[in-house]
């Protein structure tokens, strides 16, 4: 008999403490609840590991300590199951053979789990805790191979999900997350149910077929979420994608080689328990149709397989291997992309235990896959580069060669690029190149400088320069590309401060100002020299003012801040009417017209000290006379601040708040619509036009990211679609992303 046994048998009541290499002692002695429960939550947190030898024996371990402790500690065991289940799913099989163990000792136990798991799924499925639900069905299917559960309880589980693909009144995004619920449990237990209920299994499939090749139309909404607007890249829905693997998988007789599968070891101890059968389940429902399912996403796909070094095979994109892979990838950064370190080190460590894959590019693709990823991506564009740099400083031979090689194929597609992922590439990589000197073979992009004013690709390095001088200075990186990229590169970032010419009207007031000003003077005296001065309209007063205090501020945005603040009340005093408003915005774009930097974070003040209205804000960055900037990446920018401080910080009723903002984003549309619709009754060539496609782009940008606020104006954006109708492609466009929302 195994001497650890032999300890539990001489004391059950007592929990056996833990040695620093996490095995049992035989030195029993009485611990606390909250020792004990650490104990075993760390023991199950180990179990996440990717090597299959280190595994085996934690779980042994772990069973072993949880044995004589269950009729204590059972519920909250279960308990910190399905946690440590929720975190990493992906590790199911360490967990359910956990469970199979304990079951051969304790039918109880496994009986009580099923129960736990299954309350646990309906109250995710109720709550809208879709990860979690995926993770319990998961962990289910495991348990079918780990012989507690019965393959017949398993299948009336997944055939009740397919129920919810038929239903006729449901939404297609119900639907859609309960196939994928039970197709991403098939690569699990698939082989087990083809082996034993293998007429069952074909009906449940053929069940799939109709729904997904049948029933469900992506087509609306795979057209918003492409990344590129070419067939040349693959872009897949992924729930399609997914039953192609699937189906491949199947005439594969469902073996499949990429997943851990802990339980092979023990296969002669657990065909020995006794199996259970699953409670009654039913697929709870929401009224209304309230519960807000996940939204369809594209697979994204980058490298080909002569990308990868020739004594590696990466399994290919029809491969339920490929699937596995990329989940194992996407939980890891889920899990510890707030750590940029143990989640390099986490990817690192399953790299090791794929000596025969190409991780690196595919961890790569992925973390890039998902930056690009339309309508969002599900992290901030900061996390996924702060990971990138991290892997390049941890392995330095492999990962800098790869991003730089993902860099140059994303440029050559940038002509196709939808502008939302545009913006993140443009922000990634100016942040990367930051991070190594700004070292970059730029001879390589020169072909851009030759491209149409608004070809993607020539805005891209234009904006890209404009970024790392945002993040360094303009002479350095000046210096730093060739002199061929002399037509791309900004203007030295100086103020312009016009009045300096004594002959303006306006300059004498502005001398006076700047004497005042640099005197210390109160803001009355200000107010008194302006109001003094009546031989000059409104406007210009307000130019003067505005022109005044940002030359004097130029130093720094603490000086410009701190002028605002002092001279508020007059300015207050003198914007009095949209008109004003325009003219001190106009001023601002003047003195700082070679410094995007300046005019958003200045603009942005502005708003935020009730200078200038919210709505003053969207008719000056759609005026006329800043047409050929709308394209640029900051005034947009701008557009998202306003609408955000609208929503969460301006200082009205909650019902005042909503109504503006609905407002807002009502007044943004129309606006919009109607510069892309002027433009085009002007622009009647024939070739492309950039303008246009660069404007539509960013409009359904803003409103991507404001769903749920957008929902509430559905019906008029239905009536500005229909108005829109002389422009094809803005009207398909705007419908495209109603259905989409609705």
């Amino acid at each position: 008999m195994n001497t650890r046994r032999r300890c539990r048998e001489r004391s059950p009541e007592e929990p056996v403490p833990v040695e620093a290499g996490g095995r049992p002692t035989k030195c029993a002695r009485r611990q606390d609840h909250k020792e004990v429960m650490a104990t075993i939550e760390n023991l199950m947190i180990k179990l996440s590991d990717y090597n299959s030898a280190t595994v085996q024996g934690r779980i042994e371990d772990l069973s072993y300590y949880v044995i004589d402790t269950l009729h204590i500690y059972k519920w909250d065991i279960l308990r910190t199951l399905v946690d440590c289940v929720e975190k990493y799913p992906m590790q199911c099989g360490s967990y359910a053979t956990f469970v199979g163990l304990v079951n051969v000792q304790d039918y109880e136990f496994g009986s009580e789990c099923l129960k736990c798991v299954t309350q646990q799924l309906v109250r995710a499925l109720y709550e809208g805790e879709w990860l979690k639900a995926q993770s319990l069905v998961l962990l289910l299917a495991d348990l079918v191979n780990t012989n507690v559960l019965t393959v017949g309880s398993m299948l009336q589980l997944l055939n009740s999900m397919v129920d919810v693909c038929e239903e006729e009144d449901a939404s297609h995004r119900r639907r859609d997350f309960y196939a994928h619920l039970v197709l991403s449990s098939l690569p699990l237990v698939g082989r087990e149910l083809y082996e034993k209920k293998e007429t069952v299994l074909q009906t449940l499939l053929k069940r799939l077929q109709v729904y997904i090749k049948r029933e469900r139309s992506p087509g609306e909404g795979a057209r918003l979420l492409r990344i590129f607007n070419n067939c040349d890249v693959p872009q897949l829905d992924y729930l399609e994608l997914l039953w192609l693997q699937i189906k491949r998988l199947m005439h594969a007789k469902w073996i499949e080689k990429e997943l851990l599968r802990p339980y092979a070891a023990f296969d002669e101890n657990l065909s020995t328990a006794l199996q259970h059968h699953l409670p009654p389940f039913q697929p709870p429902c929401h009224e209304d149709d309230s519960a807000d399912y996940p939204h369809p996403w594209l697979v994204f796909r980058l490298f080909e397989a002569s990308d990868f070094p020739p004594h590696m095979r990466m399994p290919d994109e029809l491969d339920i291997g490929r699937h596995i892979i990329e989940a194992h990838i996407m939980e890891t950064v889920r899990l510890h992309h707030l750590e940029r370190k143990i989640c390099a080190e986490r990817l690192m460590a399953y790299c090791v235990a794929k000596p025969t894959r190409p991780m690196e590019h595919c961890i790569i693709e992925v973390l890039l896959g998902q930056m690009l990823q339309l309508p969002s991506s599900p992290l901030l564009t900061i996390n996924y580069g702060a990971l990138i740099i991290e892997l390049c400083k941890l392995v330095p031979d492999k990962f800098p060669r790869i991003v730089a090689q993902a860099a140059d194929m994303l440029y050559t597609q940038l002509e196709y690029m939808n502008p939302s992922s545009f913006d993140r590439f443009v922000n990634w990589f100016s942040h990367h190149l930051s991070n190594f000197r700004y070292q970059w073979n730029w001879q390589d992009w020169e072909n851009s400088i030759a491209l149409p004013e608004f070809h993607p690709t020539r805005q891209f390095v234009r904006e890209l320069l404009k970024k790392c001088m945002r993040l360094s200075y303009h002479r350095h990186i000046v210096q730093l590309v060739p002199a061929s990229y002399a037509p791309l590169l900004p203007a030295s970032p100086d103020p312009n401060f016009k009045y300096i010419d004594g002959l303006l009207p306006g300059a004498t007031l502005a001398k006076h100002l700047l004497d005042a000003i640099r005197s210390k003077c109160a803001p009355e005296l200000l107010g008194g020299l302006l109001e003094a001065t009546t031989e000059l309209d409104d406007g210009l007063k307000i130019n003067v003012l505005m022109q005044s205090l940002l030359h004097l501020g130029c130093k720094s945005f603490s000086h410009i801040f701190s002028l605002l603040s002092k001279f508020q009340p007059v300015l207050k005093v003198l914007v009095n009417n949209d008109a004003h408003q325009l003219a001190m915005l106009r001023a601002l774009f003047e003195v700082w017209s070679n410094n995007e930097h300046v005019k958003l974070v200045v603009a942005d003040k502005l708003l935020k000290m009730h200078i200038v209205s919210n709505h003053a804000v969207v008719a000056w960055v759609f005026n006329p006379s800043l047409k050929s900037e709308l394209v640029k990446m900051y005034l947009w920018e701008l557009l998202n601040l306003t609408v955000r401080y609208t929503k969460y910080h301006m200082r009205v009723t909650e019902e005042n708040q909503s109504t503006d903002l609905n407002c807002l984003l009502l007044n943004i549309a129309q606006t919009c619509v109607k510069v892309l619709l002027d433009h085009r009754k002007s622009e009647q060539s024939s070739e492309v036009d950039y303008w246009f496609q660069w404007i539509q782009g960013r409009l359904l940008q803003l409103l991507f990211n404001y769903i749920d606020d957008v929902r509430k104006i559905s019906s008029k954006l239905r009536e500005i679609a229909f108005e829109a109708e002389e422009a094809k492609s803005l009207s398909n466009m705007i419908n495209d992303y109603l259905n989409y929302i609705t």
